[in-house]
């Protein structure tokens, strides 16, 4: 009976986080869209884009992921040993470490910002003095969202080491809704609209720090300042951090580079990049996290009981069932990629010029959708047998492959190669991934697996040129007007689906199927009594 109180709980808690980081990712788009209303691709919108991305890049490094991966078992062990009150001393001595280091982190940076900015981050902007200004500027303004949602994330470990879930998954939302709402309430109020999403970030990040207070509070956790740094709990927290931080510290040195060598190209690489980066990370956000978040358990259950030959064919369903849903999204979005981002972006300050950099950039980054996929599928199946460092190595090869393409694509392609270069950096992940992972479970079903992507290519090339068709015999790419451009896209989209499933049908693809009984099975579960 625990254990099936247990499943419904953990059931529970995937299904709200997986609803609020769909609403988060549709807030994330409905704020681009509004970025790109005021800022366009213009000096604005890239300087914005490199001061929001440098302490994103400290987040990513030591706020999430890494710290809260690390606390969260340690909060779990003291907590089962000496109960709130220990956990208590654990909790109120890194909170008050943490928020020293980065608050000293906050205010070395502040002071040192215009050398870092110019020599490091962006130095591409050196020659345009406005726009290196500018962004010097706003990294001072939004350099203190690191120590909100660094702090948040801390909170965030809390809860999580209690079970409680919604209101961390929930934050996310409070972010995109500050950006927002100081976007259209504030921008006339300063000389720049730009000030206005700076202000924005800032008032996002206090939000998700503050609005996870009052649960912690009610956990029983009194975070007040404990000076105890040489506690066992904090060192031990501090211990198992470094390991995520090099991992994650691979990858963020991969974004750090393509964005730098952004700032090389013309007036708006950098914000057209992002742009295309966003919807990129949407079509991956609705599609592949649901799939790689459910099979970790069962990869994890598989490898502890040795089950290498079920292990395997969880993973070759898991791989072609991305392959099914990638490749035709990849497709799809590449045939429509014009009208969509009219749809979304042609607004105020996003011209045509703008939407012709976005698109270009899209071209690349989506057909890398797959192979981005593919290796968040991958990952976890290191992960279930406790193998930190080969996804490491991964990423390590990744990164180079990136920066080699980068420096070798960006004259020939401007921004169209840094994505380019994105792609074939995820190719080379998944593949190396894939070449370590043969030595732990063995030869996969090769044949079986290319049979798959044949079809699914196939009934995707139908379905793509179709798609190609439509837009071009109703001369899509030229239309404008949301009124005009969201009817002509849905129906495109709805054809184009419908089309995609009918092919991989008679095709016989084992997917269609499986995803089908799938749908069945949801439908009958929550059909009421």
């Amino acid at each position: 009976m625990s254990d099936e109180r247990t499943k419904r709980s953990l059931i529970k808690a995937a299904s709200t986080m997986g609803a609020f980081t769909i609403l988060s990712r549709f807030l994330g788009l409905a704020r681009e869209i509004v970025r790109a209303h005021y800022l366009g691709t213009s000096l604005m919108a890239d300087a914005f884009g490199v001061a929001f991305m440098i302490p994103n890049l400290f987040r990513r490094l030591a706020g999430e992921g890494a710290m809260t991966a690390a606390a969260v078992p340690v909060f779990v062990d003291e907590k089962k040993a000496g109960g709130l009150e220990r956990l208590n001393d654990v909790a109120g001595g890194f909170f008050t470490l943490f928020s020293f280091l980065l608050t000293l982190l906050c205010v070395l940076f502040v002071a040192a910002s215009g050398l870092l900015v110019e020599h490091v981050f962006a130095r591409g902007f050196a020659d345009d003095a406005q726009k290196l200004a500018l962004t010097v500027e706003l990294t001072r303004w939004m350099f203190f969202y690191l120590l909100f949602i660094s702090l948040a994330a801390l909170l965030q470990a809390i809860l999580n080491s209690f079970r409680i879930f919604g209101p961390s998954a929930f934050t996310p939302i409070l972010l995109n809704l500050a950006v927002i709402g100081s976007a259209l309430f504030l921008s006339e109020f300063f000389s720049l609209p730009v000030y206005a999403f700076a202000v924005g970030v800032l008032a996002g990040g206090a939000l998700q720090l503050f609005f996870q207070w009052p649960y912690v509070r009610r956990a029983g956790v009194r975070l007040r300042p404990r000076f105890n740094w040489s506690d066992p709990g904090v060192r031990r927290i501090l211990k198992l951090m470094a390991p995520g931080i090099l991992g994650a510290g691979v990858y963020q040195l991969n974004v750090v580079i393509s964005q730098m060598i952004a700032t090389y190209l013309s007036d708006g690489a950098v914000s057209a990049l992002q742009y295309s980066t966003r919807l990129e990370e949407f079509t991956l956000g609705v599609f592949v996290v649901a799939v790689s978040t459910a099979v970790l358990p069962t990869f994890a259950e598989q490898v502890r009981d040795d089950r290498m030959d079920a292990l395997r064919e969880t993973l070759e369903f898991a791989m072609r069932l991305v392959a099914f849903v990638t490749i035709p999204a990849a497709v799809g979005l590449i045939a429509i990629r014009y009208p969509l981002i009219n749809m979304l972006f042609r607004t105020g300050r996003f011209d045509q010029t703008s939407a012709d950099m976005t698109a270009f950039a899209f071209l690349f980054h989506a057909s890398g959708l797959f192979f981005i996929g593919l290796g968040r599928i991958l990952v976890p199946v290191f992960y279930s047998k406790k193998d930190m460092i080969t996804p490491v190595k991964a990423a390590v090869v990744a990164t180079a492959v990136n920066i080699a393409l980068c420096l070798a694509f960006f004259h020939p392609l401007a921004h169209g190669g840094i994505a380019l270069a994105n792609s074939l950096s995820a190719l080379a992940q998944a593949s190396v991934l894939l070449f370590f992972l043969v030595s732990f479970i063995g030869n996969l079903n090769w044949k079986g697996l290319f049979a798959s992507l044949f079809r699914i290519l196939l009934a995707a090339g139908i379905m793509g040129a179709a798609a190609h068709g439509m837009v071009r015999f109703f001369a899509m790419e030229s239309l404008l007007g949301r009124t005009r451009l969201v009817p002509a896209v849905l129906v495109v989209v709805t054809i184009s689906a419908l089309l995609y499933a009918f092919t991989a049908r008679a095709l016989r693809c084992p997917e269609f199927d499986e995803l089908w009984r799938m749908i069945r099975r949801r439908a009958r579960t929550n059909r009421p009594s």
